[in-house]
């Protein structure tokens, strides 16, 4: 019996693949980073990326309206460019939906796009409009970066320091408080704006790009606990103590009012963030140039126990979640399902 795509899921199908593909010479970072580099002969290096934009969460809440589509459609993309230490500047959209799709609804989601683009000052280059059988955005972008300065998904080494740029748990956050019943208005305004404003990380990833310090990354799309599972391995483990977290407010609200451990909340997706590694003998000078504009936070340090674990704030050693976003398994976008999984047992 052939195997269907539900039934490997995404990141099995493509563990299986990858390493069948030949990268070209001249594709210098080969697959399965966030975001394809290659040498074309010119001073920089070109990063290309290009991602389906997940359906609002937003507007199954009946928050905002189908800008949010387009702003994710960028956010997506250039957040991925990010995290292979390139600098965006392009962007191209591709729209496909029915034809009783409402023509002002695929209006909102271009002038969400631009929108974005202009918010995150790079260049919005068009696309393409198409008719199908259901309604998908697809984005392109695309950077350059340096021939020295780019990273992408490696696994740490033992002493290895993890850092976060950006917060944790706002997006999870803010969905599990909306699920919640006698939100005082000032709290679900903020909610509302998490779900309808994502933002990248652009001066964080311009940090990481120049601080020459960074040595691997991950953008959180699919969540922390991918990410750290890709930096580990065998031989390399890592313990995080909870207080060192940069939880989002609304991780901390929502973890109080949902009655649950607060560190649950940022294993939750939709936060844009990034994940990096910096070397030992690094590590002093990228924290050095840290400053208060800037979102980073070091969160922990590499062993060589193979395992990966997290200290609660009682000192009690927990399990990271083995929860993932993973298209044709269980995706964040697919609503409150994720939710539950994802905070749905009490500490």
């Amino acid at each position: 019996m052939k195997t269907t795509m539900s039934g490997i899921g995404e990141k099995n199908f493509l563990r299986t693949l990858l390493p069948t593909l030949q990268a070209s010479p001249n594709f210098v970072n080969g697959f399965g980073h966030d975001a394809s580099i290659i040498d074309l002969g010119l001073e920089e290096l070109l990063a290309f990326k290009i991602d389906r934009a997940p359906y609002p969460v937003a507007l199954k809440q009946g928050i905002g309206n189908y800008k949010t589509w387009g702003r994710l459609a960028v956010i997506a993309n250039i957040s991925d460019l990010l995290a292979v230490g390139a600098k965006p500047s392009a962007f191209m959209l591709s729209i496909v939906v029915p034809g009783n799709f409402h023509a002002d609804n695929v209006s909102a989601i271009i002038e969400g796009c631009a929108e974005a683009c202009k918010d995150h000052q790079i260049s919005f280059l068009g696309g393409d409009t198409k008719e199908g059988a259901a309604p998908q955005v697809v984005g392109s972008a695309l950077g350059t970066v340096s021939k020295e300065k780019y990273f992408g998904r490696h696994t740490a080494q033992c002493g290895d320091y993890l850092f976060i740029a950006g917060t944790l748990g706002g997006f999870a956050g803010a969905v599990a408080l909306l699920e919640s019943n006698n939100l005082e208005e000032k709290i679900a305004i903020s909610c509302a704006d998490k779900l309808i404003n994502p933002t990248a990380r652009i001066k964080e990833g311009a940090y990481l790009r120049e601080s020459l310090g960074v040595v691997a990354a991950c953008d959180l799309s699919d969540g922390l606990s991918e990410a750290i599972s890709i930096f580990c391995s065998k031989e390399v483990g890592i313990s995080i103590q909870e207080t060192d977290l940069p939880l989002d407010p609304l991780a901390r609200a929502a973890a109080e009012k949902r009655k649950v451990s607060s560190w649950k909340l940022a294993f939750g997706v939709g936060d844009w963030s990034i994940a990096c590694v910096v070397r030992s003998d690094d590590v002093s000078s990228f924290k050095a140039g840290i400053n208060s504009e800037l979102a980073l936070y070091e969160i922990g340090q590499f062993n060589d126990s193979g395992h990966v674990e997290i200290i609660d704030r009682w000192g009690k050693t927990q399990k990271i979640p083995d929860l993932v976003n993973e298209h044709f398994r269980k995706r964040a976008e697919d609503g409150k399902d994720y939710s539950d999984t994802l905070i749905g047992n009490s500490k």
